[in-house]
C-alpha cells in the first residue's frame, strides 16, 4: 500500500477553464417541483416509501439530475440498504437520470455498523462488490464512490476501484460532508485527484467548502442541502430545518444567489 502524503495538488489540465456544476440536494416534498436550477441531485432515501419507490418529481427547467442511492441516510439510521441493486437498477431505468451513484457504504465513524461491515476497509469492499454489479448495466451513466475516511483508506479503495477495472468518467468522493475543517476536507479530494484521471463530485461539499479556491478547482461537480437550512442573513432564526414551503424557497432563492455568484468568481 503507498503511502499517504498530504501535499496539495492543483486541479487537472481537463478541469481548468471548466464551469462547475452545482447539484442542489432535493428533500422528496413538494418543494422539489419548484426548485428552478439546472443541477439537482436526489437522494433514493427520499423515494423509498417502505416497500417500493415513489416517483421523482422537479421542475420543468432541471437539466441535469443526479441520483443518489442514499447510503448516507440508511446507514445513520439502520446499517444496510432496505432495498437491492436490482430494485435501484429498476428506479434508475425508470427515471433516466444523468448520473447516478453506485450503491456505497459510507465510512464516517458514527455510522451504524453491522455483522461483517464493522471496518471501514470492509464498508470499501462492500461498495466495490455493489459497484461491480451495477456497472453490468453500462446503459447507465454511474458514477463511482471512493470511499474511506482517513487517506491511507481512500487510496486502498483506489486501489481496488483500479485493480477490478471499474472507473467511470466522473467520480465521487465519499464521507466528506461531515468534516468541520476545511484543509482536512481539501487534502482528501487532493489526494483523490493525485491518484485518479476522472472528473471528481465532492458528496456534501457546500458552500464554505466551495469558498476554497483550491477545493473548488478540484472538482468537477458538487452537492449540498445546507441551503435548506435558515440563516441570520435572511431570516430572524439560525440552525434549524424550516417547516414551510415559502421559507424552504427562500432559504434557496438565498443560497442559489451565493453559488452563482462563487461561481462566477472563481472562474474570473
Amino acid at each position: 500500500m503507498r503511502e499517504w502524503r498530504s501535499s496539495i495538488h492543483v486541479a487537472c489540465d481537463f478541469e481548468r477553464g471548466a464551469r462547475m456544476k452545482f447539484f442542489f440536494g432535493l428533500d422528496g416534498s413538494s418543494v422539489d417541483r419548484k426548485i428552478d436550477y439546472p443541477y439537482v441531485l436526489i437522494s433514493a432515501a427520499t423515494l423509498w416509501g417502505g416497500k417500493r419507490f415513489r416517483e421523482m418529481h422537479t421542475h420543468e427547467n432541471v437539466k441535469e439530475v443526479f441520483l443518489d442511492s442514499g447510503g448516507f441516510s440508511f446507514f445513520y439510521k439502520t446499517g444496510e440498504y432496505p432495498f437491492s441493486v436490482g430494485q435501484y437498477v429498476s428506479l434508475i431505468k425508470k427515471e433516466e437520470p444523468q448520473y447516478a451513484a453506485v450503491m456505497d457504504y459510507p465510512c464516517e465513524s458514527d455510522v451504524v455498523r453491522k455483522g461483517n461491515l464493522k471496518t471501514n476497509r470492509e464498508r470499501i469492499d462492500k461498495t466495490i462488490e455493489n459497484a461491480i454489479k451495477c456497472l453490468e448495466h453500462e446503459e447507465i451513466n454511474w458514477v463511482m464512490v471512493v470511499q474511506g475516511y482517513k487517506g491511507e483508506e481512500y487510496l486502498y479503495s483506489i486501489d481496488r476501484i483500479k485493480e477490478q477495472g471499474i472507473e467511470t468518467d466522473v467520480m465521487a468522493i465519499g464521507s466528506l460532508c461531515v468534516r468541520k475543517k476545511i484543509d482536512e476536507a481539501r487534502r482528501i479530494i487532493s489526494l483523490v485527484r493525485k491518484n485518479t484521471k476522472a472528473k471528481l463530485h465532492g458528496f456534501g461539499i457546500d458552500f464554505r467548502f466551495l469558498k476554497d479556491t483550491r477545493i473548488f478547482n478540484m472538482l468537477y461537480s458538487a452537492d449540498s442541502q445546507a441551503w435548506k437550512w435558515n440563516n441570520r442573513a435572511y431570516s430572524n432564526a439560525k440552525g434549524y430545518l424550516p417547516k414551510s414551503q415559502e421559507q424552504k424557497l427562500k432559504n434557496f432563492k438565498f443560497y442559489k444567489e451565493r453559488i452563482e455568484r462563487l461561481i462566477r468568481e472563481q472562474h474570473l
